[in-house]
């Protein structure tokens, strides 16, 4: 039988020198039946046309405007979804692949098939042997994510979440649908592993499939946008998912974990542009500013 085809979209914004990287990576893989889609969200310079030149065996879409990670990646996810593969692969532009990534992933899904989404074990590029995720569990009564950052001896399957590269059934999206662009970028991973196992199906993290991340490149770290989105992502989740009675639990470690601990790091670092974001992160959310917002 013939390998499942799997669809492999990677979204570049402002990202050349990653992109390409990345694509470099893909190129060396063992998995034989997979096409790669770039979306590339308006970079400057002509980053889109470097990318075709360079690589005239992937498809290439060009965004008008930088539509954010969840609509960015459901542009590519529609056009993929035309050719009825039977996995998507979403990877994030600053990664780099083992050779037998993407084998190990379709191996584990094929025998598991109430595996809905299932993603690598993924290292720093800069510290390639240090953990930088195996999945992630979501507490409700705090909305807060903990990330295990250990190497499993086995596939983890009772994840509420895995980042940086999701292989996802194409059955699947078909049935609980694509990225949820309310959040635009951060949380959409957590949002999309809580409707999987809505649904009824798992979140894995397959130890055996290894990938390379340099974290945080499109967004830096606690800069205003990155502080605005968690900010306002964090109560979006827990709007989507917790129930009611969970609420002043959430609040309160909201207050003090994002204001008081996002200002107090802020104070501490003289980063002082990024603090009227956690303002702005929380007024959006209490008005419903979803998607873009102002940053």
């Amino acid at each position: 039988m013939a390998e499942p085809k799997v669809s492999i979209i990677i979204l570049n914004w402002n990202g050349l020198k990653d992109t390409i990287e990345c694509l470099e990576s893909l190129k060396k893989i063992t998995y034989p039946n997979y096409e790669v889609i770039v979306v590339d969200n308006d970079s400057t310079h002509n980053e889109a046309g470097e990318i075709q030149e360079r690589y005239p065996e992937v498809r290439l879409i060009k965004n008008s405007a930088n539509e954010g990670f969840c609509r960015g990646n459901n542009i590519g996810a529609k056009v993929a979804l035309k050719n009825n593969p039977d996995y998507l692969l979403f990877l994030n532009n600053d990664t780099i692949v083992k050779t037998n990534f993407l084998e190990e992933l379709i191996k584990f899904t094929e025998t598991n098939p109430r595996v809905g989404v299932a993603g690598p074990l993924v290292f720093y590029y800069d510290e390639p042997n240090k953990v930088y995720s195996c999945g992630g569990k979501l507490n409700l009564w705090l909305c807060s994510t903990y990330t295990y950052r250990f190497i499993p001896k086995m596939p983890l399957k009772n994840l509420d979440s895995v980042s940086t590269a999701l292989l996802i059934r194409a059955d699947l999206i078909k049935k609980i649908g694509l990225w949820d662009e309310d959040f635009f970028t951060y949380w959409e991973d957590t949002d999309y592993g809580l409707r999987t196992k809505k649904a009824g199906f798992y979140v894995a993290c397959v130890g055996s499939s290894i990938i390379y991340h340099k974290v945080a490149r499109a967004t830096k770290y606690l800069s205003p946008r990155y502080i605005y989105f968690m900010v306002r992502n964090n109560l979006l989740i827990a709007k989507k998912h917790a129930k009611f009675y969970q609420w002043p639990s959430i609040l309160i470690n909201f207050f003090l974990r994002r204001w008081l601990g996002y200002f107090l790091k802020l104070l501490l670092l003289k980063n002082y542009s990024a603090i009227p974001a956690i303002f702005w992160g929380t007024w959006d959310f209490v008005i419903n500013n979803y998607g873009r917002g102002r940053y």
